[in-house]
């Protein structure tokens, strides 16, 4: 029988003649599991009670998680090498970054704006002037801005884009600013407007970018996130029209590039040498001035190498081949420099025309040399006006424009090489120059540079062209063009609008 004391201690007597009842099994199950659980983790209970949720967490092994602490310094990445089991935690209360601490004042609010510019994933919903939300506009920002985004493996762009925000309170105002200036002219389409939400962000990153200057370290002035500081206010100003500010500052981009040791101590982070470079040639095709970069003037820097597409184009079908290759013998005597950049620009464009087709993706390193060893070099080459050659470097600029840069499709012009190109085009007309190459200048043209105000010269020419390359359907017409340089992701839909509206191609509509 069992029997208790004050303090509330239990003695248990048991005898062989009796059995424990079952209160008294109880007691003694209790007593000789003390202690057997102790520094055991318990399995998550079947039940759980309302407002949590599981988590499972996968078995990563990554270096692109970056942890941070309270205080704002950023910890090395992490990898994760043990299975983490399952866990119970509290539904989010707040938005996805209520609860991180930035290095300025900041409104939650305002970081998830940036987190959507650069998520490709967006969520939640931004209401602006207009209708659209920040999901619908990030989504069409990346279809406008970089079509080929599908197409390119970009590593690290988290740690190297986003991580920053957390610690660097200047990087944080200016990507604010940025970003809610590009959702704002993305709804409206009005792009000297600064909103009351954008300006004091502007303002913040104005002064402390002059406080680092002023007061900082090499190693804050030189950083990787003034560069992208100091690019997002060249493109603002830029977006406004202010071409001389926008110079300055890529010339100060220039500079820190070089005291850096050059592009080659960039290659770490290849998305800012990209998104530098393209800056600075759409700069140089709006305003003709000489680009910043890789000016033979300058000679601080050469020209990046080719990429070597060989293996890439090995994976491809070998009629695409063939007929990119086929196509640097454009017409007797071209200049070599000329034949090789179009060579490579050729190789590219079958090269992404394949990624389409088989889903597959490019290093961003391959996307960076191509656009900086190709656009460059044409920058740099001089013929005589109205020449073949000028007609066929232009017109590699202006495809280069549809495939690197899409400002176009943001609403911003070339406004030079537009002008440029058009003039050089009309003097081919009585030059000794194949139709099927007339043709492709004029539709690539059309689709990267020409606007409504061009109709007027531009349908005559194209049917002439056309009819005297015997085209009367859009299929042919794709053969022709791809057969040159054509990449379908970006310039079908364009291209075969517009023969639709001027309805050059007899019979051609949506089924052709």
């Amino acid at each position: 029988m069992p029997a208790t004391t004050p303090l509330g201690l239990r003695f248990v007597v048991s005898t062989d003649v009796e059995k424990p009842n079952p209160e008294l099994r109880k007691i003694i199950r209790s007593h000789v599991m003390l202690g057997k659980n102790l520094g055991k983790r318990l399995p998550p209970r079947k039940r759980q009670s309302e407002g949590q949720q599981d988590v499972a967490v996968p078995n990563y092994n990554t270096s692109s998680v970056v942890v941070s602490d309270p205080d704002g310094d950023l910890e090395r990445p992490s990898a994760w090498s043990q299975p983490v089991p399952s866990v119970t935690i509290p539904r989010m209360v707040g938005s996805a970054v209520s609860t991180t601490q930035f290095p300025d004042s900041v409104e939650p609010g305002t970081v998830e704006i940036v987190l959507q510019c650069k998520s490709s994933r967006a969520m939640g919903v931004y209401q602006t002037n207009s209708s659209l939300s920040v999901k619908s506009v990030s989504s069409i920002a990346k279809q406008i801005l970089f079509p080929l985004e599908t197409c390119i493996l970009f590593e690290r762009r988290a740690e190297a884009w986003i991580a920053p925000l957390a610690v660097d309170p200047a990087y944080l105002h200016a990507m604010i600013f940025t970003s809610q200036y590009y959702f704002d002219a993305i709804a409206t389409r009005r792009f000297s407007i600064v909103s009351h939400q954008a300006l004091p962000h502007f303002l913040r990153t104005l002064k402390l970018l002059r406080e680092r200057f002023a007061y900082g370290d090499n190693q804050s002035r030189l950083s990787n996130t003034t560069a992208i500081i100091v690019l997002g206010l060249a493109g603002y100003a830029h977006c406004i029209g202010d071409s001389n500010a926008a110079r300055h500052h890529m010339k100060g981009l220039c500079k820190i590039i070089h005291l850096r040791g050059g592009v080659s101590t960039f290659r770490d982070n290849p998305k800012l040498l990209i998104e530098t470079f393209r800056s600075d040639i759409g700069m140089a095709l709006h305003s003709g001035s000489r680009p910043i970069f890789f000016n033979k003037r300058s000679a601080k820097e050469p020209f990046l190498p080719y990429p070597d597409l060989t293996s890439l184009l090995k994976l491809s079908k070998s009629d695409i081949i063939a007929s990119a290759s086929s196509s640097t013998m454009l017409f007797p005597n071209i200049n070599v420099e000329l034949a090789r950049a179009w060579s490579v620009m050729s190789d590219f464009c079958s090269v992404i025309n394949f990624a389409v087709e088989s889903r597959q993706r490019i290093s961003t390193e391959t996307f960076l040399y191509t656009m900086a060893s190709v656009v460059y070099r044409l920058l740099n080459m001089h013929f005589e006006a109205g020449s073949n050659e000028e007609a066929v470097r232009l017109g590699m600029l202006a495809c280069s424009c549809s495939v690197f840069l899409q400002w176009k499709r943001l609403g911003m012009s070339y406004h030079f090489l537009s002008s440029t190109f058009k003039d050089s085009l009309t003097r081919l007309a009585s030059s000794h120059i194949s139709s099927q190459l007339l043709l492709w200048l004029l539709m690539i043209g059309v689709v990267s540079v020409f606007d409504a105000t061009d109709e007027w010269w531009l349908k005559p020419f194209l049917l002439i062209n056309i009819n005297l390359c015997k085209i009367d359907s859009w299929r042919k017409m794709q053969d022709l063009l791809k057969s040159f340089m054509w990449i379908g992701l970006v310039h079908d839909m364009p291209g075969k609008g517009l023969l639709e509206s001027y309805n050059v191609i007899p019979g051609c509509s949506s089924a052709c």
